[in-house]
């Protein structure tokens, strides 16, 4: 597989009254046709690494390279060749949908009627023809991140960054808007790095996962590698019809010597590898014991959420 983006030893440094290193010597690599999702909090170093590699800023050392060309001296090239999405889709709203593609469309290509067969093709594809001629701020919010995403690859750039691509959208808007970015890649061949700190997106559409805080990457791999390094234990899954107290799992977990925890009506086990046939019956009954009717009891895959609330806790406790 093609190597699209090299990061080597990269270290960005914000220096004023005093110095904060943003990024602190990370590397990676991001094949062709892949989703990659930079996961982390707020303040992790994730804008700041999307700001290096689309040449917005200069990296304090190390280097990175995008479709070979390199950050430090090949700008232009590389700029040529990526499109950007952010939370805030950038359009003008007072202009229609069709005067904003041909005017940001105009950056990149001199032909009208390529920028007219482009905006057509991208249209269609993205089910927004009949809404061409429509202001964009009558657009829906859904809508307009979605034509702000038409507007990313009117050039037809082979890299996207995509930061916090669906923050602030309805959860059927933010589906859709999914649907789409996976199409991008099976379809359309495109190479996406997303930034979020959305568990549910960064499992759903990622190949490749990097877990970052304070500048560091902490793990990197599949959802599915990820688990297999980070867990030996089985998770249980127990759906109950009414809310689960948060302590109740907690002192559960206490007696049996593993790890559980609640939300709403739902709680979770972390067992032991071969334990599930011992614990699972002694479990259910404290519950039920506590005044808890059990609707459902199954095993569970670990998710995203699991690792990173897996790799905070040892963090914090290292």
């Amino acid at each position: 597989m093609k190597t699209v983006i090299e990061v080597e030893n990269l270290v960005k440094v914000y220096n004023g009254k005093t110095s904060t290193v943003a990024v602190d010597g990370i590397s990676f690599s991001i094949g062709r046709g892949r989703i990659f999702s930079f996961l982390g909090p707020n303040g992790a170093g994730k804008t700041t690494t999307v700001r290096v590699l689309s040449c917005l800023l200069k990296p304090t050392a190390g280097d990175a390279w995008v479709l070979g060309n390199s950050v430090k001296d090949n700008q232009v090239a590389i700029r040529e060749n990526i499109g950007m999405l952010s939370e805030n889709h950038g359009l003008y709203e007072k202009m229609t949908l069709e005067d904003n593609l041909n005017f940001f469309a105009g950056f990149y290509l001199d032909d009208k009627r390529t920028i007219e067969g482009r905006m057509a093709e991208l249209l269609e594809e993205f089910n927004l023809s009949n809404r061409r001629h429509d202001k964009v701020g009558t657009l829906s919010r859904g809508l307009k991140q979605r034509a702000s995403l038409i507007k990313t690859l009117i050039h037809d750039p082979a890299v996207l960054f995509l930061d916090e691509p669906t923050a602030g959208l309805d959860p059927k808007a933010a589906v859709e808007l999914r649907k789409y970015i996976t199409h991008l890649r099976d379809k359309m061949d495109k190479t996406i790095f997303i930034c979020t700190h959305n568990l549910v997106e960064a499992q759903t559409l990622s190949d490749v996962a990097a877990i970052i805080d304070k500048g560091k990457i902490m793990r990197m791999g599949s959802p599915v590698e990820l688990e297999r390094d980070l867990f030996q234990s089985s998770s249980l899954r127990i759906e109950s019809t009414r809310d689960i107290p948060v302590e109740m799992p907690r002192q559960i977990a206490r007696e049996l010597n593993i790890t559980g925890r609640s939300e709403g009506k739902h709680a979770r086990f972390f067992l032991p590898p071969g334990e599930l046939d011992n614990l699972v019956p002694f479990i259910v009954k404290s519950l039920v014991e506590g005044g808890i009717p059990i609707l459902e009891v199954a095993r569970e895959e670990h998710t995203l959420e699991d690792i990173y609330l897996e790799l905070m806790e040892r963090e914090g406790n290292a």
